[in-house]
């Protein structure tokens, strides 16, 4: 029997990932349900890749945000490089936080399209399906799957998909409930994708317990959740 392939990198997508995570992670901990989670601004550069990348090659990241609840300064470092995130009420050039939410999908599809479509190609050819993990220590790990099937651990990463044959660009009943799981535990979003389309579930805020319910009860036909957003991209 030949060795599953595995391998753990560090790309342009999981290194902005691990960063903006961190950055909601600092807003939604301080946030004073008095207010509305939406009212948090950030800079708009965040949703610049390539000014993340430049700050990312720098080594040092500042980022800026404007909440109306109390916020502490936050500082800390992913593989070396020295993030820091500060208040600041005077931010001009700003976006919500519910922008961030729906940028998230885009991120891993426009920094490194060509490796998810290679991977995506390989399930087309094979049936054999990969599954990425993003981690929130910077890193992607790429793990082979089974024919037709990949079974997801429940770990708590960033973003995870898993390839599909060309044609199936769809999530499975498993492949949602699984997807809540990740989101309701923090996780920004789950992917279904192909060698011409993906298909992410994502958490627009935090998860609420009406829609948790809604999804584990198969309720999700013509339904509008709240937290819940899906998305399809194609390529």
């Amino acid at each position: 029997m030949s060795k599953k392939y595995q391998e753990l990198k560090k790309t342009n997508a999981s290194q902005i990932l691990s960063i903006i995570n961190l950055l909601i992670i600092q807003i939604e901990n301080t946030y004073d349900e008095d207010y509305n989670l939406f009212d948090a601004k950030v800079e708009r550069d965040v949703t610049d890749l390539k000014l993340m990348l430049k700050k990312i090659n720098e080594g040092i990241i500042d980022l800026k945000v404007n909440v109306p609840w109390e916020f502490e300064d936050y500082f800390a470092e992913i593989d070396g490089k020295k993030i820091s995130i500060k208040r600041d009420p005077t931010i001009k050039d700003y976006i919500s936080i519910k922008d961030v939410y729906n940028f998230i999908p885009y991120i891993p599809f426009k920094t490194e399209l060509d490796l998810i479509k290679s991977f995506a190609k390989k399930t087309s050819l094979t049936n054999i399906e990969f599954l990425f993990l993003y981690d929130n220590k910077g890193y992607l790990s790429i793990l082979e799957g089974e024919l037709l099937k990949v079974r997801i651990p429940f770990i708590r990463v960033i973003f995870n998909m898993h390839t599909h044959p060309e044609g199936h660009c769809g999530f499975s009943v498993p492949d949602i409930n699984s997807g809540v799981d990740l989101l309701s535990e923090g996780g920004l979003a789950t992917s279904v994708i192909t060698e011409s389309c993906a298909i992410v579930m994502y958490r627009q805020g935090l998860i609420t317990e009406n829609d948790y319910i809604k999804i584990k009860s198969k309720k999700y036909e013509n339904v509008i959740f709240d937290s819940i957003k899906f998305t399809k991209i194609f390529y």
